[in-house]
């Protein structure tokens, strides 16, 4: 057991902090946040089975709802807006497994670190810096799927690392299946998992071509039909479920053709035809999603473009509310936005520089996977005129998250070993970039889990927020 603490003992660190921030004050506030007002009806529908439509995929939302069913929950609350009051103990049956996933994606940053060749100093940086982002823990709060996103996404692209440093063809495929439904199960979460698919996809092609011989040709065919034939398995099935399961006519009707509103219970139109089979109401649902989706034009005053996001401009309000008789020495406010860490997002930025120096002078192949997966993710929104939140550049920086832990543990790792270093200017600096990592995630504190805090020092975070906005 000694032995054990004393190996695992980062990690262990790692998880009593990551389950610490995310399942504490769970409950609070005891009000609908943001996109919940949208999650929540979609979770709800399972209940009443009334139809409903959403541009992304439903796995996400089926996942919710399941763990809800173990939390006895009952629809209810209408979700019509942000701030409306909800049971403490509804809202944790539906928080819950969001705040799961987010907990396991930070735990997952470790070995991933590690199968990109990082030391453990290394992997405890990456998972830190991830563990004390503000907008992580904000996407991991509440009813939404991004937590799911995140998981699943990075989860495939672990597996293939993992698969990569096999000596034996029969190992590689089993984790290469094992990564390909990780990848299926991560866009059919939200489409925006496809460019981790892409990513993977590309990578073995490269492998096959630093390696072209004939042999190599046959197992990059069948690494690749694994890569198509299971994800899009994967994706199918939740559709099969949410059709299952939402049966009568819903608010989703609207969205839909007549076609498809005569095979819903209770809707108003004659049926004169034969109810559509599964693929014909999966083609068309897909389809409207893809259009309703892209068509997404409407301004927001929240919405930010690509070139902003690096910078952490235009945070997203999520929730306010304010108690007292509105005079400032007397009146209090709490809010909750979706911003981020300062010192994290700065180092994120710097890594993205030295991943093109690295690329520049050695071009080797754990910077360029990480650098490929941050332009993956980003690429999609500077071609796409939809509108967009800061919140959608969050897999990318992940990945310059990632990058900057590498080549800081490259450093680091020249003159250290992990919790010891040979220089005393070393340890200090390590750990006090730990520490500043930690007090600029407690300033932005209040604005992350919706704390109640002084007239005069809210009026500071006001300030910055506008700063950023």
């Amino acid at each position: 057991m000694k032995n054990f603490l004393r190996e695992h003992y980062p990690f262990l660190i790692l998880l009593i902090l990551v389950l610490a921030t995310r399942f504490l004050f769970l409950s609070y506030p005891a009000e609908v946040v943001f996109d919940e007002v949208h999650f929540g009806k979609f979770v709800s529908a399972y209940f009443t089975q009334q139809y409903y439509f959403d541009i992304h995929p439903p796995l996400g939302k089926l996942m919710i709802a399941g763990v809800a069913k173990l939390f006895d929950f009952q629809p209810g609350l209408s979700f019509e807006k942000i701030g409306e009051v909800a049971n403490a103990r509804t809202l944790l049956g539906l928080r819950f497994l969001p705040a799961l996933f987010g907990s396991l994606f930070v735990l997952l940053i470790y070995p991933i670190v590690r199968a990109l060749g990082g030391s453990k100093g290394a992997a405890f940086l990456g998972s830190f810096l991830i563990l004390f982002d503000n907008a992580f823990l904000v996407e991991s709060k509440f009813i939404l799927v991004d937590s799911f996103l995140f998981f699943f996404s990075f989860l495939s692209v672990w597996l293939f690392l993992l698969a990569r440093k096999q000596n034996t063809f029969s190992k590689q495929i089993v984790l290469y299946i094992l990564a390909a439904l990780a990848s299926g199960l991560s866009f059919s979460i939200k489409w925006t998992g496809l460019s981790f698919w892409g990513i993977i996809v590309a990578f073995i092609f490269f492998d096959l071509l630093k390696n072209f011989k004939s042999q190599e040709i046959k197992k990059t065919f069948l690494k690749l039909s694994v890569f198509i034939v299971i994800p899009l398995a994967i994706y199918l099935i939740p559709f099969v479920i949410h059709f299952n399961l939402l049966t009568h006519s819903g608010s989703g009707d609207a969205f839909m053709s007549l076609d498809f509103q005569r095979t819903l219970v209770g809707n108003n139109i004659s049926s004169g035809i034969e109810p559509l089979p599964f693929w014909n109401r999966f083609v068309e649902l897909n389809q409207a999603m893809f259009s309703y989706s892209s068509g997404l034009k409407k301004e927001h005053p929240d919405s930010s473009r690509w070139y902003q996001w690096p910078l952490m401009k235009k945070p997203v309000w999520y929730w306010t509310h304010s108690t007292g008789s509105g005079q400032v020495a007397e009146s209090r406010s709490a809010n909750i936005y979706l911003w981020g860490n300062p010192v994290v997002w700065s180092s994120a930025l710097i890594g993205l520089f030295l991943g093109v120096w690295f690329l520049l002078k050695e071009r080797k192949y754990a910077v360029s996977f990480l650098f490929l997966g941050y332009l993956a993710n980003l690429l999609p929104f500077i071609f796409v005129g939809r509108v967009a939140f800061l919140y959608h550049y969050l897999p990318s920086l992940a990945f310059a998250v990632l990058l900057f832990a590498v080549l800081a543990g490259r450093f680091f790792d020249k003159h250290s070993s992990f919790f010891y270093l040979s220089s005393e200017r070393l340890s200090f600096a390590y750990f006090g970039y730990l520490a500043l990592v930690s007090i600029f995630f407690l300033v932005v504190a209040p604005l992350t889990y919706g704390f109640f805090v002084d007239p005069r020092f809210s009026s500071v975070l006001q300030f910055l927020i506008r700063l950023f906005h």
